[in-house]
């Protein structure tokens, strides 16, 4: 028995120990994200980053073996958080057209609610650090792959017409990026993606006019 009460006290122990250096691996990290938000990747310190945590610049090294690997985990997290919210809401059984829409919603939101991540994102520092070109080569990719994924589901059910599904999702990729980074607007995230959904879908001709060829 006395055996047993100490081996559950060990495990309670080890359990507070590990959420504790969870909790301030998270307080890490997210610090970082602000200070790496407001200053260039090359303005931003380890001793800052300790200095904002309040505690020493050597406990921040028992998290993170470097500056570079304290960025990367930060972008790496979010993209991980991200994809899998998105593979979630593609796995939920209805039609292409509502999978675009809802998935254009979480993206929106989801930045909206991460402007840190938005805004280092945006500074695109990935001449900076070869991980991180290297990252965001496979973000892009597995973005692209999603898109297609949906389109393709789209076009073997009928509600999307026969098309280029790489060149498509090239295209929607590069708009939900250009909106995601520069459409500045008070609109929630939800109309937002209405919107973008709406250009995707309906297009810019007016369909009372006939369209005109040279």
């Amino acid at each position: 028995m006395a055996r047993t009460t100490k081996t559950l006290r060990g495990k309670i122990r080890k359990s507070s120990y590990v959420s504790k250096r969870a909790l301030r691996r998270s307080e890490i990290l997210s610090t970082s994200a602000k200070l790496f938000s407001l200053k260039s990747y090359h303005d931003v310190t380890m001793e800052e980053v300790a200095r904002k945590v309040g505690v020493s610049k050597g406990t921040i090294y028992l998290y993170f073996e470097s500056k570079e690997n304290l960025y990367l985990e930060i972008l790496e997290n979010a993209f991980d958080s991200l994809v899998s919210l998105i593979e979630v809401e593609l796995a939920k059984e209805y039609a292409a057209p509502k999978k675009l829409l809802e998935v254009l919603k979480l993206i929106f939101s989801y930045y909206r609610k991460h402007t840190d991540v938005l805004r280092i994102l945006s500074r695109d520092e990935t001449h900076l650090i070869r991980e991180h070109y290297e990252m965001t080569e496979r973000w892009r990719k597995r973005g692209l792959q999603l898109y297609e994924k949906i389109i393709e589901k789209g076009i073997r059910e009928g509600s999307f017409r026969a098309t280029n599904s790489k060149l498509t999702a090239l295209i929607i990729y590069a708009l939900v990026r250009s909106i995601t980074f520069y459409y500045t607007t008070k609109k929630k995230p939800g109309e937002v993606a209405e919107e973008v959904y709406s250009v995707i879908v309906n297009g810019i001709l007016n369909p009372a006019k006939k369209t005109m060829t040279a």
